[in-house]
């Protein structure tokens, strides 16, 4: 008994297809305009009119994430693109506050996005990192 390779060009032996690209596609890049809509929508949807509550931001936070990374992965098409979601809910106290990111990416593929949400009450930040696998 023997075993039929299939050969064909970009095939592991699994059938897998495999590629090796350095940088996405013009089409495949990160979607930084259509994802800062997502943020948006989703802030405004779950934070409108709701005052800073303790007990309830660790589940807002969670709920916020979860309905981000959710969405962009279902609604947009960004092929070997890695998602971070990063949400930072805080009470309203008139203190300033300063949000820093520091990452190290390939400066050509790799992207973030930010918007905030405020009110009265509370403010969020929120900020979706995109890695590019090489």
């Amino acid at each position: 008994m023997g075993t039929e390779v299939n050969n064909v060009a970009g095939q592991n032996a699994s059938g897998t297809i495999t590629s090796y690209k350095l940088k996405p596609s013009l089409g495949e890049t990160f979607k930084g305009v259509l994802i800062k809509e997502i943020i948006h929508d989703v802030l405004s949807e779950k934070l409108q009119g709701k005052a800073y509550n303790v007990e309830e931001v660790s589940q807002w936070t969670k709920d916020i994430t979860d309905t981000i990374n959710t969405t962009i992965r279902n609604k947009l098409v960004m092929p070997r693109y890695k998602y971070i979601v990063q949400v930072m809910l805080g009470q309203q106290l008139g203190a300033g506050c300063h949000y820093y990111a520091k990452c190290c990416w390939d400066a050509e593929s790799d992207s973030q996005i930010s918007d905030v949400f405020s009110n009265t009450s509370l403010f969020c930040v929120c900020t979706v990192f995109g890695v590019y696998l090489y």
